[in-house]
């Protein structure tokens, strides 16, 4: 009953999860339209998500320097970088499909190379259903934008950067089974040490000529429902799923964005974009049932 109850609430986070990761790709790339520098995004994703974890600090126990500076670098730092400046060159639709789009797949092969957790074959197969349904929905939104530039290119090279950097921060977190709470605090404060004192001294920022309205909107998002609540959320979840698991749900996201383009932007759902759909709930359904016939966890 235990684990049944623990599973349950695993699903609860990764769902919430997945929501929150879909209002990010549209918000972020609003934001790479206004005034705002991804720097200067970067700053209030690790600002205010860090004034709620000096919140937390004194009730949770901090894991080991080693842990938060790992943490800090692949779940924090490193990510926010590459993503944010991404968003700034290529379109929301190719963020939706190469960072929790490649995610799981990352995940695999790093999983593989440095753990040697070599996919069972039904995981396998789940991947390559996984793999067609991602490649259809990209098909579809890609083909509605311009073609690629150079510009675009790089763009999408910083999202699979971002992309890995969480795989192994994913990897990370089944490795060291810190407490969600103690993760996400642990991850936000180092990425604020880091980051905040280069940001003054160095890094160009536009915060000063923002509208009001802007700063807040990535404000609360970013420093309080992606570097926070989804962190929490998501570490809850891999403890509870197993990190591959969460990994491989992750790829519902491009797809609700794709529905979520229905009523928020007027974009009908194409022949494509239902095939991907169907992939990808597919592919994700025989991931899971792999993990639960071979018991993984990590």
């Amino acid at each position: 009953m235990n684990a049944a109850v623990h599973a349950h609430s695993g699903w609860i986070a990764v769902s919430l999860t997945i929501c929150i990761w879909t209002g990010f790709i549209l918000v972020t790339r609003h934001a790479g339209a206004g005034m705002l520098t991804s720097w200067d995004i970067t700053l209030l994703r690790f600002g205010v998500g860090a004034l709620i974890a000096i919140f937390f600090l004194p009730r949770i126990l901090l894991p080991p320097l080693k842990v938060i500076v790992l943490f800090s670098l692949f779940g924090g730092i490193g990510y926010a970088i590459a993503v944010y400046a991404a968003f700034r060159m290529s379109p929301a639709a190719h963020a939706s499909v190469l960072l929790p789009g490649a995610l799981p797949f990352l995940t695999a092969i790093i999983a593989w190379i440095w753990l040697g957790h070599k996919p069972v074959r039904q995981r396998r197969i789940a991947l390559l259903v996984v793999f067609a349904g991602i490649v259809l929905t990209a098909a579809d939104s890609i083909s509605r934008g311009p073609q690629l530039t150079r510009m675009q290119i790089l763009g999408d090279l910083l999202f699979l950067c971002g992309s890995s950097s969480w795989a192994v921060f994913t990897l990370l977190l089944g490795r060291y089974p810190v407490p969600p709470l103690a993760a996400t605090v642990a991850t936000t404060l180092g990425s604020a040490i880091v980051y905040l004192p280069i940001w003054w001294l160095f890094l160009p920022s536009t915060l000063g000529q923002a509208t009001k309205s802007e700063i807040a909107v990535q404000a609360v998002y970013q420093g309080v429902l992606v570097v926070f609540v989804a962190m929490l959320l998501y570490t809850f979840s891999v403890r509870r799923l197993g990190s591959q698991t969460v990994a491989l749900l992750m790829a519902f996201v491009p797809v609700i964005s794709a529905l979520a383009a229905v009523p928020l932007l007027g974009e009908p759902l194409s022949l494509l974009t239902l095939a991907g759909l169907s992939a990808v709930t597919v592919g994700a359904v025989l991931g899971v049932r792999a993990d639960r016939g071979a018991g993984i966890s990590a």
